[in-house]
């Protein structure tokens, strides 16, 4: 089994002119009471939505047109400011307005002086979603000509040509979308993919743009592939050594190392037989499991530290007492949530035009990315997939770095496993009114970690890292590690 449709990363010629609201349908966009629920259907959060129709191709705008989902929530403030707040979502192919319910208490904050305005970008969420069943999160191992089909099948299947869903053409729609509603510039938070989108915005519209807040960043050069397997195990590695570091951990795991090389070697050789109630559904499951479920649980569990902390106690707990359903468990819901937050359809437009079409121009080390612990199926269903997808969209230079001195805050995890700090300091390079954050032992998405919302409000209201108080991140830690189904040491 391989893992390899779980790609979901964090990631043609226009004018770069700004977009305008004639350009596409004169109807106005009318907002009406909402509640809107999260990922998954959880949580609530009490907005205004409205449906807004846009043109597929801007160089069409009279033919055919999608329709994209905005939310907004109103300033609390007597006089609001000019501006809107937007958050843009990862993925590529996750809905920014689920992120707005899930991250709904620390975004709030926001309100007391500007407004909440998001929409869910084209092909995700409730924005003409593009959906690919066949390319979600299976755990099969499809051959190369069976991605090929799956792929085409996928394609034929679509409501709309692929090409227009790329970053591209969503930040002509997000432009459209200020200036229809009459804000001056936006402030932005964006995470992941989102950081991608959000770059790109500041590089079109660069005085659209009052403040930005990157989480998770992907640069404009990098060209996700190969980067995934080889960050992915620069973490799993410094998880070992973290454990090697902790006396707890260290005492019950010592040899934390040989025994995942073993475990690895043995789910290679020999998938063990396992039926278990499957955690999401409580429906028994029956499944072979083999090493590619070991990988994915392990590439997903990396992202954020409360996961990670299980790690060094499911790898033993597996190879001393062949007790695999914590690998099962974990496997089979990390790959159901992923599945239901996805959109695959958009996800594969983005990747296709942004990253895959690069390959060539990287020399990739094949033999080392085959010793990585996710190996080179990701890479090599990319490459296979992107074969037979059309390419998108794609603006002149949008994969140069953006100069700006626009306010940021860049953010990072210090343990990221797929958008290291590294590359916030690539980004930070080119940006001369900007400050870099990294969080100590945390991963992949940091604005719900400790004093972080507090930061991010802070630079939001006074748009300037000047005098901005970072000093509490010193107090961010990682979660300690379980040593045994009751907990870390006491």
């Amino acid at each position: 089994m391989r893992a390899v449709f779980i790609v979901c990363l964090v990631a043609g010629s226009f004018c770069t002119s700004s977009a305008t609201a004639s350009e596409a349908s004169n109807q106005p966009i009318l907002f009406s009471p909402c509640e809107l629920a999260g990922t998954g259907g959880n949580g609530a959060l009490h907005a205004e939505c409205a449906t807004w129709a846009r043109p597929l191709n801007y160089d069409d705008p009279n033919g055919e047109q999608i329709e994209l989902f905005v939310a907004r929530i109103t300033s609390t403030a007597i006089e609001p400011a000019l501006d809107a707040m937007t958050v843009i979502n990862g993925g590529p192919g996750a809905s920014s307005i689920d992120m707005l319910v899930d991250f709904g208490p620390v975004l709030r904050a926001i309100t007391r002086e500007r407004a909440l305005l998001v929409v869910d970008q084209r092909g995700t969420g409730r924005s003409t979603p593009l959906a690919c069943g066949g390319l979600s999160g299976t755990l099969e191992s499809p051959t190369p000509e069976q991605i090929e089909e799956t792929t085409r099948e996928c394609i034929s299947t679509l409501p709309h040509d692929p090409k227009y869903f790329s970053t591209s053409i969503a930040v002509r729609d997000l432009e459209s979308l200020r200036e229809e509603l009459g804000y001056q510039q936006l402030s932005i938070y964006g995470v992941s993919y989102g950081t991608r989108v959000a770059l790109h915005y500041l590089r079109q519209y660069p005085t659209a743009v009052r403040a930005l807040v990157i989480d998770g960043v992907v640069p404009p050069s990098a060209v996700l592939g190969s980067n995934v397997a080889f960050n992915s195990e620069e973490t799993l590695h410094a998880v070992f050594a973290q454990c090697a570091e902790d006396s707890a951990c260290s005492a019950h795991f010592p040899n934390l190392e040989a025994e995942f090389d073993e475990l690895a070697q043995r789910l290679k050789n020999k998938p063990a037989p396992l039926t278990l109630a499957h955690p999401v559904t409580g429906e028994s499951t029956e499944l072979e499991l083999g090493y590619g479920h070991l990988a994915i649980m392990l590439r997903l569990a990396l992202y954020g530290p409360e996961l990670r902390s299980l790690i060094p106690l499911i790898i033993h707990e597996a190879t001393r007492n062949e007790n695999y359903t914590p690998i099962a468990s974990n496997a089979l819901r990390l790959v159901h949530q992923l599945t239901n937050s996805m959109n695959y359809g958009m996800h594969n437009a983005v990747v296709c035009t942004e990253d895959a079409p690069f390959y060539d121009r990287h020399d990739v080390d094949l033999q080392a990315l085959e010793a990585t612990y996710l190996g080179r199926e990701m890479y090599d269903t990319l490459k296979t997939m992107c074969s037979v997808w059309p390419r998108g969209v794609l603006d002149p230079g949008f994969k140069q770095s953006v100069s700006s001195d626009v306010p940021t805050l860049i953010l990072s995890g210090e343990l990221d496993p797929i958008t290291p700090p590294r590359y916030g300091d690539q980004v930070l390079a080119g940006l001369s009114n900007a400050t870099h954050i990294v969080g100590k032992a945390q991963g992949h998405g940091v604005i719900t970690r400790g004093c972080i919302p507090k930061i991010i409000l802070d630079f939001v209201e006074a748009a300037t890292i000047e005098d901005l108080d970072t000093s509490c991140v010193e107090h961010l830690d990682s979660r300690p590690f379980f040593i045994n189904m009751m907990g870390p040491k006491p």
